[in-house]
């Protein structure tokens, strides 16, 4: 082992760590002592390193990372100190200098691979450790392949990836500052292919020095991110040159060579085991384990010969399931009488209800609950549920599932702790149990009342089948493969409306069977009993129907041939599965829900989101972490391990995951906080730390604020001022909690300042740390305010661009050109906690009421006023004074007249292309409170809408009498005049207009599946608007789905367009927006 590592210094025996009391004789002179660091690593060896003044721990950190190639994650442990604290010898601070750590020799320990100075999540129940020790081990075997095969550089700046390239561009022009030439692109040059232009073109001895250890990679000067030669993206794909291409502002970039990961054999780990260039896969050790290794844990004889271990479908009929349960009291409750109720569910389907238990709030004898549920009709996945309720209303609730993450039946004594209902855990309860809740205990230090219960099953060792055995049973069944249609839209080649059938009835079939309303009780569609003839994503409804008739079969009786139907049709699901091809990433949420809890199922779902690359799966990432946090039945699932591994080898997943989770209390949430914050490395851990650091100021700052009498704006700016200043310079620079590629630098205070309303909201502007002479980061910072709607909004909108680039670019059969860039304009939304969060500012952005009140008007009847603007922005020639407008000779304009400044034909397009987008968008997600501070314009034409506090039809109203608008389309006159050019309605820009708004439309009600999927999980992270099945019925109505017998697409297109042509003579919108500029009036 010591040829292996002839970097150390000298050896010591693990057995022989000295400790403060042992006489310790160095063989090295005093001198040599005072000038150097002594490390103890785990294997005993000692790391002699080279004193420097003030030198920290961090400084230490960096040293064994890259001379000893310790990259595990690890802590400093003292061996000699006079310290006592907390933490005994744990090393934390590890700012602080080597000289003031109170050592009595400068002797540290590094802590062995997996040691933490604390058992993770303790907290747990002991049927959980196990999973929670397999896990842990999977997180450590990926650290030290992320740690030897991704380059620290890349881990810290992960590039941000569009979803799609920027279209109409076919070359454009890169600045590389060394060697400070510039270098012609087109739509396909990847990252790699420029850089070998550039070592090509320049003399290498000119650029810096690189052996086999480095790799020269392109980094954008201004922000934290680099490009990735591994992946072959166009560089046209990169978010940050789109806005550069869009802005029209040079790109520039740094050549740079960068040290590549060290790929030798880790500190103690001998020739046998060295496989760290393996990448570790999220299955293959659960597989292992379902198969083997928690099997053992539970007997030490072999399965086969095990009496105890027997398979579940061949257990009589007349061994039914029972328990008992203990409850145990709590002390500081207020109430002492409490009703319990319980019941077995499986996929929200109740199988057996129990009788409703009075309980006084003090210790119990066991109670022995019986069923007529035989044990061998019991499906890994099934729930036993309870919940606790009073006349307080206070309602707890505990969901446990009766299998083990090994397949095994709950055997032997357990203790859980309720959960406490509230509003963001759960869609509703059924008969006071909630079977859609997360399941086991949650972690919350601030529960009062704890309500303990103690649950005992004497059943003997009954299991499910194992994978290996499942995968027997499969090769005997025989299915036809359901590859004859694959997608709704190729049954449109054969009949015309064939689409609207497989998007409709499958719709109606789906949201009838997650409901309970008999509005969404619809017939069966026609394919179902012929699942060959099935679109492909409609899987969700083919396992449903199937999942129905297990159901039924369940509870029909107690016969040997309902037990043998229950596992030929579970089986059936299982063989359709491994047949069905690859489907939407969106309708895979539907397979991830409470309703189809079966494991099979959803690693199957999991499967298709692997195939996620690192931007799409950072779209998807509410969905998928909803998934986890409330559907997981255990803390060791390829789910949890999917996430967890996304998140630490790519910062801005793992960022967007520790501000989900940061709030979040549930069992697999905090599991998954927990292990990401322990692994994710010390830099983003502090960087994280800092983050949560401002918002604590932030949140303090804005308390102070409002507590005061201020009332003025004036007044309540120099108050925010006053207290910015208050803080360290320095504490404001950080990483953005928005982009992880954004640096923040110098907080810039005087531009700083409060926004006039009633909580009160931050404007914080920063410089960028990377170009501060030219760049700022303009913030908004809310408090008070729920912006989780804003996040899924602008998610949407997003999914709705995508789909019409992709159908732009991918569409042979129609020209939809106009499509490839409609300029929908986004901007980054971050929440920090259900009441705070972060807004970047769009730049040089204004709403429609701000650029009436520079024309000196508070009337929106003036229609020439945006597009007069719009002159004063683009006609550098013909500036208008501020607060004037242009005059005309009638009321329509004289086409052609050149004496009168005109708006630039592109930036006309750009209005009418993005005015046009958010028409169709804002329509069928059913945007309110649609008033001209809601609506922004950029001095290029780009339009688009913010806030979206109101959605899916939620229309403001006067006094809570009639609502202030009809329909979510904005078309008032002055967009129209816009539009058209100054010219009458029936142009031909207006009928490009009205083209765009038909074909947006088309391309989103063929893909409403999409939509439906990627709403569908969010339901249950209780948001104000969308917390129920219900709420996705009007946009079954926006998009003319509803009803047994869908709109065919041709009906449905002349539907909407009687929507936009009704928009443009909306009274009720054109009084609304004279009643809002009246109300807010500029302040003289």
């Amino acid at each position: 082992m010591l040829d292996d590592l002839p970097s150390y210094d000298y050896y010591i025996p693990s057995e022989c760590y000295i400790t403060a009391f042992e006489d310790s004789r160095s063989t090295n002179s005093t001198s040599k002592a005072l000038s150097t660091i002594d490390v103890l690593l785990p294997n005993g060896l000692v790391a002699c390193i080279e004193r420097e003044k003030n030198q920290t721990l961090a400084d230490l950190r960096y040293i064994l990372r890259k001379r000893y190639a310790i990259t595990w994650p690890f802590h400093f442990l003292s061996i000699t100190h006079t310290f006592t604290n907390d933490t005994d010898d744990l090393l934390l601070d590890e700012q602080q200098s080597f000289d003031t750590l109170g050592l009595v020799y400068p002797f540290v320990r590094v802590s062995a691979k997996g040691e933490l100075p604390s058992p993770l999540c303790k907290w747990l129940s002991s049927i959980d450790q196990s999973d929670m020790e397999s896990l842990t081990q999977f997180i450590e075997q990926l650290v030290e392949w992320r740690d030897t095969t991704i380059p620290q550089e890349i881990l810290h700046a992960p590039p941000s990836i569009s979803q799609t390239i920027l279209s109409n561009i076919d070359s454009f022009l890169v600045y590389v500052e060394r060697p400070g030439k510039s270098f012609s692109c087109t739509q396909t040059t990847t990252c790699q292919e420029l850089i070998e232009r550039i070592l090509n073109e320049e003399n290498k001895s000119t650029l810096e020095y690189y052996n086999a250890s480095t790799a020269p990679m392109l980094k954008f000067s201004y922000r934290n991110e680099f490009l990735l030669t591994s992946e072959s993206y166009p560089l046209l794909q990169y978010n940050y040159i789109q806005e550069c291409l869009q802005k029209n502002i040079q790109i520039n970039l740094q050549l740079i060579y960068i040290e590549l990961p060290i790929k030798s054999k880790k500190i103690g780990q001998t020739h046998k085991n060295n496989n760290n260039n393996t990448e570790p896969d999220i299955y293959q050790s659960t597989t292992k384990r379902n198969m083997s290794i928690n099997i053992n844990k539970e007997t030490t004889l072999n399965k086969e010969n095990d009496s105890n271990q027997q398979l579940l479908p061949i257990q009589p009929l007349s061994s039914l399931f029972r328990f008992t349960f203990r409850l145990r009291p709590s002390l500081n409750a207020k109430q002492t009488l409490f009703q319990l109720h319980s019941g077995i569910y499986y996929g929200r389907q109740c199988l057996f209800s129990f009788e409703q238990v009075t309980w006084n709030n003090t210790f119990t004898e066991e109670i022995r609950q019986n069923t007529t549920l035989p044990i061998a009709n019991l499906l890994p996945g099934t729930l036993l549920c309870f919940a606790l309720t009073n006349k307080q209303s206070e309602i707890y609730f505990l969901n446990v599932s009766l299998f083990r993450s090994n397949g095994f039946l709950l055997n032997g004594p357990y203790e859980f702790t309720f959960n406490l209902v509230n509003s963001i855990q759960n869609i509703a309860n059924t008969k006071h149990l909630y079977p859609d809740g997360f399941i086991g205990s949650s972690y919350n230090e601030s529960t009062v009342n704890k309500y303990e219960i103690k649950l005992t099953f004497n059943s003997q060792s009954y299991r499910f089948y194992d994978n290996e055995e499942i995968s027997e049973k499969l090769i005997h069944i025989k299915m036809p493969t359901p590859t004859a249609v694959t997608t709704a839209k190729q049954q449109q080649n054969h009949h015309e409306s064939s689409d609207d059938v497989a998007n409709g009835e499958a719709l109606n079939y789906l949201l009838g069977t997650l409901n309970d309303e008999t509005q969404y009780m619809v017939q069966e569609p026609s394919w179902l009993s012929d699942c060959s003839s099935a679109p492909t994503d409609a899987l969700p409804c083919v396992l449903h129907s199937i999942l129905a008739d297990i159901h039924r079969s369940i509870l029909s009786g107690n016969n040997n041939c309902n037990t043998t139907t229950i596992y030929d049709k579970l089986f059936s699901m299982y063989k359709l599965i491994d047949l069905w091809p690859p489907m939407s990433f969106e309708m895979c949420f539907f397979l991830l829900d409470c309703t189809l809890p079966d494991a099979h199922i959803r690693s199957y779902a999991v499967s298709q989101l692997a195939r996620l690359s690192n931007h799409l799966f950072l779209f998807y990432i509410p969905q998928i972490i909803q998934a986890a946090i409330q559907f997981e039945h255990y803390i060791d699932t390829p789910l949890i391990r999917l996430i967890l591994k996304r998140a630490l080898c790519h910062r801005a997943i793992g960022q967007k995951l520790f501000w989900t989770l940061l709030h979040v209390n549930t069992r697999n949430g905090r599991v998954m906080f927990e292990l990401y914050k322990t692994y994710c490395s010390l830099t983003i851990s502090n960087d994280l730390q800092t983050q949560v650091t401002l918002t604590l100021k932030l949140n303090t700052i804005n308390q102070r604020i409002r507590s005061t009498n201020v009332k003025d704006a004036t007044s309540m700016k120099q108050a925010l001022l006053t207290r910015l200043r208050e803080s360290d310079e320095n504490s404001w620079r950080c990483v953005s909690p928005l982009d992880t590629g954004c640096l923040l630098g110098s907080l810039l205070i005087d531009e700083c300042h409060v926004y006039d309303s009633f909580m009160r909201p931050f404007k914080l502007v920063w410089e960028n740390a990377l170009n501060p002479t030219h760049e700022h980061f303009e913030l908004i910072y809310k408090i008070g305010d729920d912006l989780r709607q804003d996040v899924l909004t602008l998610q949407v909108f997003r999914l709705f661009d995508s789909i019409w680039k992709t159908n732009s670019i991918n569409n042979t059969n129609e020209d939809l050109s106009q499509l490839q860039n409609l300029h929908m304009t986004f901007y980054d939304v971050m929440c920090t906690s259900d009441t705070t969060g972060f807004i970047r500012i769009v730049p040089n952005a204004y709403t429609i009421l701000n650029i009436y009140h520079k024309f000196n008007t508070t009337t929106t009847i003036k229609r020439n006023v945006i597009y007069d603007w719009l002159v004063t922005q683009n006609n550098t020639s013909h500036k208008l004074p501020v607060g004037k407008t242009t005059r005309r000779t009638n009321t329509i304009g004289i086409a052609g007249d050149t004496s009168e400044a005109t708006v630039p034909n592109n930036v006309l397009v750009k209005f009418r292309k993005s005015c046009a987008a958010y028409c169709t968008a804002g329509f069928i997600m059913g945007l309110g409170d649609r008033h001209p501070s809601n609506i922004m314009l950029a001095p290029d034409g780009r339009l688009f809408h913010v806030d979206f506090g109101h959605i899916l039809g939620d229309y403001v109203k006067f006094g809570n009498i009639f609502p202030r608008e009809t329909t979510s389309i904005v078309l008032v006159e002055p967009f129209l005049y816009v539009i058209n050019n100054r010219k009458q309605n029936d142009t031909i820009d207006y009928r490009d207009f009205i083209q765009i708004c038909l074909q947006t439309f088309r391309l989103l009600r063929e893909h409403a599946t999409s939509l439906f999927g990627l709403l569908y999980l969010i339901i249950y992270s209780r948001l104000p608007l969308l917390n129920s099945i219900s709420n996705l019925n009007y946009l079954r109505q926006t998009l003319f789905l509803i009803g047994d017998k869908p709109y065919e697409t041709k009906h449905a297109i002349k539907a909407y367009k009687r929507k936009i042509v009704s928009a443009q003579n909306d009274t009720r919108r054109f009084l609304d927006w004279i009643a809002h500029a009246f109300v807010h009036k500029p302040q003289r």
